[in-house]
């Protein structure tokens, strides 16, 4: 019997840098780097604190809810690995001061709006890592 929904997305692309957040997403975690220093969030991973130069960096869980600051639908060129143009967001997460480029899964476009409440979830690439997304909450999304 054939496979359905089988993912065409690529998977993410990793160093020794980004390692740590493809493995906390494999286990459904969102997780941002964090200084043991001075407490400072940011995104994307970087091999020193931004704010201190601190190399004393750790994965800080976090609640995966937050609101959508902007957002469009990628037609063209065609992006790879998309069944559907894609809907890309900006996503504040709820802990503040942290904003990621994601993917909205499960919404048509006229569904979202800024602000917009979100929860990430985690999709499966062709190979089988993990990637977070994020839902609508509500409409149809999460709940």
């Amino acid at each position: 019997m054939p496979e359905h929904n089988i993912s065409k997305r690529l998977d993410p692309m990793s160093t020794r840098n980004t390692d740590w957040f493809w493995d906390e997403a494999a286990e459904g975690r969102l997780s941002i780097q964090q200084c043991e220093s001075c407490k400072h969030l940011w995104h994307p991973p970087r091999p020193v604190c931004p704010e201190c130069q601190s190399v004393d960096l750790r994965p800080e869980p976090m609640t995966g809810r937050g609101t959508i600051y902007s957002y469009i639908r990628v037609s063209y060129p065609p992006p790879i690995g998309f069944d559907e143009p894609p809907l890309i967001a900006l996503v504040d997460l709820e802990e503040g001061g942290i904003r990621l480029i994601t993917n909205i899964v499960d919404a048509q476009l006229e569904d979202i709006e800024p602000d917009a409440p979100v929860e990430v979830d985690f999709e499966k690439t062709a190979s089988g890592k993990s990637l977070p997304v994020f839902r609508l909450v509500g409409k149809g999304g999460a709940a």
